[in-house]
């Protein structure tokens, strides 16, 4: 008995390790992270082009080439994360990651329109305060449904955690802006204002550009998260299960994963789900019989011998 257990946890185990949540991209999703991903690549090349033969702008064409790989990385996390531990992202969230990913290091920072226009910087800001609060009521969502909590957290918890978790990540890209400007010589923070700034301001702030960007975006990101999460909660209070569209899932298992989406109303996630088990119990039903197919001629040839 304890044998057969152990090798149904383990047949479990190796079942959740394929399950590859990248087959529930829809076709806009796909679409849109190769033209970015080969967006990206190009300024890659042009960027090495300027290394190689530009001589006076070759510092600059370094600082971008960094900046594109940096960017070329993070455009590959969440397909990584998708693989390795079934992470389900929604259509809208993903294709936002990947133009957010685009705009800060490409139109931002090597195009520079960050140096042309401040409220270029405060809209991305703004919507990666939403798109982050969004994150960590997928990860509370985590924990409320993992098999080794001891307790269901109220929907005020799960709340403020979003909002305090998105407000530690604005921080945390706060340092990374910091680091870069003081290692690549950027200007993330702007403390070198954008162009003609000072003559429609007047006299430069006491606080400094740098000081009074960086308050501004840790404020804007704290808003939009706040408003998030004062939906989230709303919804969550009410047991509306249609917040739950634009959360991030941990899919363990196709049977589990198509019914939290028929809750949620989610159609087209439950018609992905449903043509990636297919596919997956195809492909494990193939190895069975090419299995069994190896151990009959394995015993044919031991009964010739």
């Amino acid at each position: 008995m304890e044998e057969e257990k152990k090798k149904l946890k383990k047949e479990k185990k190796e079942k959740r390790a394929e399950i590859d949540a990248s087959q529930l991209d829809t076709r806009a999703v796909r679409i849109t992270y190769w033209v970015f991903q080969s967006i990206i690549i190009l300024n890659m090349l042009i960027s090495l082009l300027g290394i190689i033969f530009d001589k006076s702008g070759r510092e600059k064409s370094i600082a971008d080439f960094m900046l594109a790989a940096i960017g070329l990385i993070l455009l590959n996390v969440p397909t990584f994360m998708q693989k390795k531990f079934g992470l389900y992202i929604p259509p809208a969230i993903y294709i936002f990651i990947i133009v957010f990913i685009w705009a800060h290091f490409i139109l931002g920072e090597v195009g520079g329109a960050y140096k042309k226009s401040m409220v270029f910087d405060k809209i991305l800001h703004t919507t990666s305060g939403l798109a982050i609060a969004i994150g960590g009521f997928s990860l509370v969502n985590f924990l409320n449904k993992s098999s080794s909590a001891y307790m269901k957290l109220s929907p005020l918890f799960v709340a403020l955690f979003s909002c305090f978790f998105a407000l530690a990540i604005a921080v945390l890209w706060e340092i990374l802006e910091f680091a870069c400007d003081c290692i690549i010589g950027t200007n993330m923070q702007q403390y070198l204002p954008p162009a003609n700034l000072e003559n429609i301001v007047g006299n430069p702030p006491a606080q400094g550009y740098g000081l009074i960007d960086t308050m501004g975006d840790v404020i804007v990101s704290t808003v939009a998260a706040a408003v998030v999460c004062v939906i989230g909660y709303i919804t969550l209070k009410k047991k509306k299960p249609a917040f739950s569209r634009f959360l991030f899932r941990k899919i363990t298992d196709y049977d589990t994963a198509i019914k939290e989406a028929t809750e949620a109303g989610d159609e087209k996630l439950v018609v992905a789900l449903e043509k990636a088990k297919a596919k997956f119990e195809k492909k494990h039903a193939d190895c069975e019989a090419a299995e069994e197919d190896s151990g009959i001629e394995q015993s044919d040839n031991a009964e010739e011998e």
